[in-house]
């Protein structure tokens, strides 16, 4: 990821929606820290705390460097999965970016 992130950060708006496997409200674990301060290296802000599985855990994340208006985000219920899907909607917004040219 650090490779993608140095080659995007620069000029680009970046949204990251994964499953990380880290389970961002567990207190007992140094994993949300690390993640976290990964992140902040890059600017990324983390976007909602809320449960993503059935078992009281949040593992599913979504990441951004940029300003998202106008957002709606929604944890769905799904009887055919521990887990629950996230549907996240969003407004773009035209940004001016300058992006470098490469010699």
């Amino acid at each position: 990821m650090k490779k993608f992130l140095n080659l995007m950060l620069v000029s680009y708006p970046i949204i990251i929606i994964d499953d990380f496997n880290i389970d961002m409200i567990d207190e007992t674990s140094t994993q949300p820290n690390e993640l976290q301060n990964f992140m902040d290296q890059y600017s990324m802000e983390f976007q909602f705390k809320k449960i993503t599985t059935i078992y009281g855990s949040h593992i599913d994340h979504i990441w951004t460097n940029t300003l998202i208006q106008q957002c709606m985000l929604e944890i769905v219920e799904a009887y055919w999965t521990h887990r629950k899907p996230i549907y996240f909607a969003f407004k773009l917004i035209q940004l001016h970016l300058t992006i470098p040219s490469h010699k």
